[in-house]
Formats: C-alpha cells, structure tokens, sequence
C-alpha cells in the first residue's frame, strides 16, 4: 500500500496494512521549511504519511474578509491616555462597520491588522459586526473571491499535485495553505469560528439562547460564503479531503440545543457538497464535542480531526472510537500535542502513543497525529517526537 491508499482506506474504515500517522500541524518542522516540498519530504524522510495542501483560496483573507466590491475599507490608528488603538471601517451600501483595537503586547501592528484571528477578541474595545444591528452588512465581507485569487489557487494546486504524485499523498483543502512565511491561515472553510472573530465569544453565546433566529441567520451568510469556496476547491483543485475549522463550534460556547439548531443544518449542506463530488469531509474540533457527538455524526462528516485524550474536556476515547466505527467513519488524533509531547517525557509519549492505538487503531478507521500542534522548539519537544514516531512505527500493526 502506498500513502495515498493507506490514508483513503483509513477514512473509509478499509483494511490498511498498518495505522497511518499525519501530523494534523506540525509548526516545529513547518517553520523550519521554505518550501511545501522541503515540508513534505522532510515529513517522508520521518517515515509519517503526510497530507499535501492544495494551497489557499485567497492569501489576504485574514486581513479584510473577501470584501465586496461595493464596501470601501478604512483603517487607522489613535492613541488615548497612552495607549494605541487599531480602527478599522467598512462602508457598505446597508452602512457602516466599525471596531476598535487596543494594543497589547505589540499587536496589532502596521500592516498585521486582521479581521480574522484569535488575538483579536481580548484586545476588542469594539468588535467589527453587532448582530442585533448589522447582519444586513454582513455579506459584503464575505462577497465574491477574485478570479486572480482563484488563478493562484489554481497555480498552487498545480503544484501540489506534482509533490502529491511523487510520494503518492492525498491531498486536502478548504483551511490552511501551503508553506509560506507570509501566510496566515487563520480563516478558510469555517463556520462559527468567524462569528467568534468578528462579534466576540461572549455575545454570540448570549444571543444563541436569547434570540437563536438571529444567529441562525448570521450562521447562513457563513454557511453561502464557505459553499462558494467549497465550490472552487473542488472544481480547481484535485483535494480528496475537504477541511473546516471548528474550534470555537464545541460545547464550551454552544449548548446542545444550539448546536442542532443552529450549526448543524449547515454543516450537513457542506457535507453534502462535498460529497456529491466523491471527496471527504473533516471536521476540526479538539474539545468538549461529547455532548454533541451524535449531531456530529448525523451531518454525515467523514472525518473528524482533534481527538485529545488530555485537553479534550471529557473525551472519551472508547465511546468516540465505539460509535465512529458503528457509522465507518475515521478519527485523525489520539495523543495530546501540547500535554504530551511538547512537555511530557519520553515514557509519556510512548504511553499515549500505544494506548491511541489499542483503543483507536482497532479495525482500521484511526490516523494517528498529536492535537492539534507541535509547536514548540525545543530539546525536550523533538524528543518526545522523535519517540512518538519511533513507537508508532514499532507498534502500528500490532492492534489492527
């Protein structure tokens, strides 16, 4: 079996010859490369079974959004009482978008300003999008993608599909891109995550049980964006799997009743989509997911990414791999990156490794990687990889 058949026969719960092992992130090496090719061989050298970005739909995402061509965008700086603020505006033909940033602990910065990432959110003054008030405005950030953006995509798919047919790889999509110095890949296909961005956690929380109508509404213009990008993914690109970032979708922000209401009937179109293109589905959420395990299986995912034993807020290994397996469906994770790998000893790691594979790897449908990250470089962090790939190697036929 080669790589590519391995990693498609794990997604389907096929026989494998033995439990594949990808790395869902893998910063230490990541920031180590110049290249996707440099990343990826050095990944085969290690003897992992890597996954090739097909590349990103739109490399200044993050910054503004895919703005419409009728919104006019603004930013500047102030400063009051000693401290910098970042503004931004986006005018719209329903009317304006305003925020306001502080500055804490260098960031923002000139020229480092997204709309989209996780910084954002402790440091908002003013978040971007009120939607009691600004739901009408909302689709011109998220308006059509540029076919020059599409043409890169195009370009960088090209690419992949050489490195994916040297060392027989799948490839994926939809979140993240390919090695890049300048790239921040923070959106992609998601759904919630981007509310959280642009609204702040603890509002959309409050109106998913206040007014759910209204967030229901929100999660629709998300859901028409990520189907558009979907759309080119599938026609410009030869991805097997598509992705979608889910961080901010478990039940440390939703409650089960919101989860069905309100993100669920999205996802399943997505899924749905992607599907009817004979390509996978995965879905990346690492945390608090029991309660709604159920509703994540009824959407019809494929895959589901971020299975952490450690940090998974009452993961429950057996009866996650129990009721995936009951649907063929796969899991991508098993050992925490962070706990684990990145500050655990050797003994640790190599415990975590065989128990993701007794309890995971049994009957195929199991692709072993730490969640979400190893991120860390240091002695002790390359160590515990190190040990982590050699125990895999040594035991991934053994629980088959």
């Amino acid at each position: 079996m080669n790589s590519r058949e391995r990693f498609l026969s794990a997604i389907e719960n096929k026989p494998v010859d033995y439990v594949p092992c990808s790395f869902m992130l893998f910063y230490n090496l990541y920031d180590k490369c110049k290249s996707e090719l440099e990343y990826i061989t050095r990944e085969v050298e290690l003897g992992l079974d890597p996954h090739v970005h097909v590349g990103h739909l739109n490399h200044s995402m993050h910054l503004t959004g895919t703005l419409d061509p009728e919104a006019k965008y603004s930013e500047w700086t102030e400063e009051t009482g000693g401290t910098r603020y970042f503004c931004r505006r986006i005018d719209t033909p329903k009317g304006p978008l305003t925020s306001r940033i502080r500055q804490w602990d260098g960031w923002p910065t000139e020229g480092d300003f997204p709309i989209f990432k996780d910084w954002i959110v402790p440091r908002a003054q003013e978040f971007l999008v009120k939607p009691e008030q600004d739901l009408e405005k909302l689709p011109y950030i998220f308006g059509p993608f540029k076919d020059s953006d599409i043409e890169k995509l195009r370009e960088e798919a090209r690419s992949a599909q050489k490195i994916a047919d040297q060392y027989h790889l799948v490839q994926v999509g939809g979140w993240k891109g390919n090695v890049d110095p300048t790239l921040q890949v923070d959106p992609g296909v998601m759904g919630c995550d981007a509310m959280a961005w642009l609204s702040g956690y603890e509002k959309i929380m409050e109106l998913s049980l206040l007014q759910p109508e209204l967030i229901k509404e929100y999660a629709a213009i998300i859901n028409a964006w990520n189907m558009k990008q979907i759309e080119i993914y599938l026609n410009v690109t030869a991805a097997d799997i598509l992705i979608r970032r889910a961080w901010y979708e478990t039940t440390e922000f939703w409650t089960p009743k919101a989860y069905r209401a309100i993100i669920a009937p999205f996802l399943k179109k997505e899924v749905e989509l992607v599907h009817q293109a004979g390509k996978k589905y995965a879905y990346i959420i690492t945390s608090a997911f029991m309660p709604i395990l159920d509703d994540i299986l009824d959407t019809g995912i494929d895959i589901l990414i971020g299975l952490d034993p450690r940090e998974g807020k009452g993961t429950d290994l057996h009866k996650v791999k129990q009721k995936f397996s009951a649907k063929s469906k796969c899991l991508w994770g098993g050992v925490s990156g962070a706990l684990t790998v990145e500050q655990g000893s050797e003994a640790e790691t190599e415990a975590a490794v065989l128990e993701a594979l007794r309890v995971l790897g049994t009957g195929s449908g199991f692709i072993l990687s730490p969640v979400d990250n190893v991120r860390e470089d240091t002695p002790n962090a390359w160590k515990n990889t190190y040990k982590f790939i050699d125990t895999w190697k040594k035991h991934r036929q053994d629980f088959l």
